[in-house]
């Protein structure tokens, strides 16, 4: 079994979810799992391995996850303060809680979402790439995220774990993105010594980036929200069938969305370098209602325009 990928074992085999102590994460990533495979070796993974980027393609889609790191950091300040708001004050000095170690967690994404920008505006000037962004440049998986995190924004807060959604949008978000470069980084077919002057970026991507985002350390990171989580929510849920029910109802919605944001932020280029329009493979946008995100009063989420999809709502590109 992977070692690091229990979704793929649990995808194909007969599992007792409730028996296993990675069982939500577990469970989240043996949901949609060919989208999953699909999302983290998409096609523009392997060219950006091996430097056959334009530049024009690599500043775009840069200048997009640029903007998304903005709001990724407002959503963990936002979790982070209801962490805070939620946690029993007889546990704020225990190093094992699970809050204060959410806590520890989250103020350390947000450190690091700081650093990230700041490498980010770093390779742009050493490499001459052009962030700026207008509203209608925005993709498509942008525009995705940023609806799914305004919803997660507005949101009834459920009493029972109150932390969750936030937390698993987090995880899910960061599993992805590392799971996609770690692939993308086995692509790079040049051996060593590499050399990136016929780089169409420069090098951008494979000298800085590629290794900022495969590395060791991002692993451990994933990997100790993931605990977190899990065992949070173990101890929480108690072996109590109703109320991982409502865990399960409460994330599957939130990380399939997050899967098809991931597969329309990838640019589609074709040989001669041109981007084409990023098209989601299941052409379906997840619903998410208030239930999902919120308390279990629930209620529909206003947007201008929502594709319906069984009992709820969900944003769509405005």
């Amino acid at each position: 079994m992977p070692q690091h990928h229990p979704g793929t074992f649990v995808a194909h085999n007969d599992i007792d979810l409730t028996d296993v102590p990675w069982a939500l994460t577990t469970h989240l990533l043996s949901v949609n799992h060919d989208q999953l495979v699909r999302v983290t070796q998409h096609p523009f993974l392997s060219r950006a391995a091996n430097g056959t980027l334009p530049k024009a393609v690599v500043s775009h889609w840069l200048a997009n996850d640029l903007q998304y790191l903005k709001v990724y950091k407002g959503v963990s300040e936002q979790t982070l303060a209801i962490v805070r708001k939620s946690q029993p004050t007889t546990s704020v000095s225990n190093p094992e809680n699970i809050e204060t170690r959410l806590i520890a967690w989250l103020e350390a994404a947000i450190q690091n979402g700081n650093r990230e920008e700041n490498l980010f505006k770093e390779v742009a000037e050493i490499y001459d790439l052009n962030l700026a962004l207008s509203e209608s440049s925005k993709n498509e998986g942008l525009r995705r995220y940023e609806a799914l995190f305004r919803q997660f924004a507005t949101a009834e807060r459920n009493t029972f774990l109150p932390w969750l959604e936030g937390a698993v949008l987090l995880w899910a978000t960061e599993k992805v993105y590392y799971d996609s470069w770690r692939w993308a980084r086995r692509q790079d077919a040049q051996s060593s010594p590499r050399t990136y002057n016929k780089d169409l970026d420069g090098g951008a991507m494979r000298r800085e980036f590629i290794p900022n985002w495969s590395n060791r350390d991002f692993l451990m990171f994933v990997e100790q929200l993931e605990r977190i989580i899990n065992e949070g929510v173990s101890t929480a849920v108690k072996g109590d069938d109703g109320l991982w029910r409502q865990v399960k109802s409460r994330t599957e919605a939130m990380y399939a969305a997050v899967l098809d944001a991931e597969e329309a932020f990838w640019p589609n280029v074709d040989e001669s370098g041109l981007m084409k329009e990023a098209v989601v493979g299941t052409g379906v946008t997840r619903d998410i209602d208030g239930s999902t995100l919120g308390s279990g009063a629930g209620g529909n989420v206003t947007c201008d325009k929502c594709e319906k999809l069984e009992a709820g709502t969900a944003p769509v590109r405005t």
